[in-house]
């Protein structure tokens, strides 16, 4: 048998207290029948009554657990790899702090959701470099995440099918992801996007890959701020970022994939996990645990029951 709660002090206590109580109140009621001159001998059952009830009391509060079951737990895991947007847009303030920092936030809630999948990084701008590959080290994975800066790469545009394009290579000749279920979450605010190649989307959709595409961003946008001053473009008007939903849900459609926004009104991210649990991934570990219940309940119902047939008996202690 287990025990949900240790006996500590607080038990120690009640039981001093209920035997001082009770000890008091016996020794009291024995010298009031000797004055009397009648017995005392019928409080026995009543003291033997409630020290049982007592007695069962304690247990159920302790939390007896037994009668062991075996049941099978599963890991399931998946290779997923981030795609994040470093292009310069994605410094601006429309989504608080902004909308990278937003997205380095939310990865690491994604990380400690998803400990039984290969998680890797991919970054890009105008091009796209392997930050991290495949691991099951996600604490590794977030140091590299958290030091994401929209300066990291050359350039300043944003070619998401660069990504795509490489996430795709490393998933199809990685072969210890043959048998699991591929994914790539891209985070972008879809700004400057480049034409992907129609035989990328082709072997997305062909081979089962999924795509997850996050928006960050509003489509009114924000301003963008570059040393500490507001960018302007070649006229001197103010350079807005805006979040192209257009070219973002193109690129859902073509891969058939899945679309989800991150505002500061809206945060669908713990859809996207909610998604990608939902999607059969390999088995990775499985083994057998044997699970006790709390059965307080038991003892609970007996303590109850004898204390209602101690109210039900009438003990006459003395005579008038």
């Amino acid at each position: 048998m287990n025990w949900n709660y240790p006996f500590g002090l607080t038990e120690f206590l009640f039981v001093i207290f209920f035997v001082v109580a009770y000890a008091a109140f016996f020794v009291r009621t024995i010298r009031v029948a000797r004055r009397l001159n009648t017995t005392s001998r019928s409080l026995i059952i009543k003291f033997f009554l409630r020290s049982i009830a007592f007695i069962l009391l304690l247990i159920s509060l302790l939390g007896p657990s037994f009668g062991e079951s075996e049941r099978e737990l599963e890991a399931r895991g998946k290779d997923i790899y981030l795609l994040v947007d470093l292009s310069k847009s994605m410094d601006a303030a429309d989504v608080s702090p902004t909308r990278l920092e937003k997205i380095k936030f939310e990865i690491n809630r994604l990380l400690d959701a998803l400990p039984s999948s290969r998680m890797g990084l991919i970054v890009f701008s105008n091009e796209a470099f392997t930050q991290s590959p495949l691991t099951y080290d996600h604490a590794a994975l977030n140091l590299y995440v958290q030091s994401l800066q929209t300066d990291l790469l050359p350039g300043s545009g944003s070619n998401p099918c660069a990504s795509l394009e490489l996430a795709y290579t490393k998933l199809s000749q990685d072969a210890a992801a043959s048998d699991k279920a591929k994914i790539m979450l891209l985070f972008t605010d879809g700004e400057r996007r480049a034409d992907c190649a129609s035989s990328l989307f082709n072997n997305i959709r062909r081979f089962g890959f999924r795509l997850f595409v996050v928006a960050v961003g509003t489509v009114t946008g924000s301003a963008l701020v570059t040393n500490n001053e507001i960018l302007k473009d070649e006229d001197g008007e103010t350079v807005i970022s805006k979040v192209d939903e257009s070219a973002v849900r193109d690129l859902v459609e073509a891969t058939n994939g899945s679309y989800y926004r991150v505002t500061n009104e809206t945060n669908q991210l713990p859809k996207v996990l909610e998604d990608m649990n939902a999607i059969q991934g390999q088995l990775v570990d499985s083994r057998q645990v044997a699970v006790v219940s709390n059965k307080y309940y038991y003892f609970l119902a007996a303590a109850l029951g004898l204390l209602l047939l101690d109210v039900l008996i009438t003990v006459r202690t003395f005579r008038l």
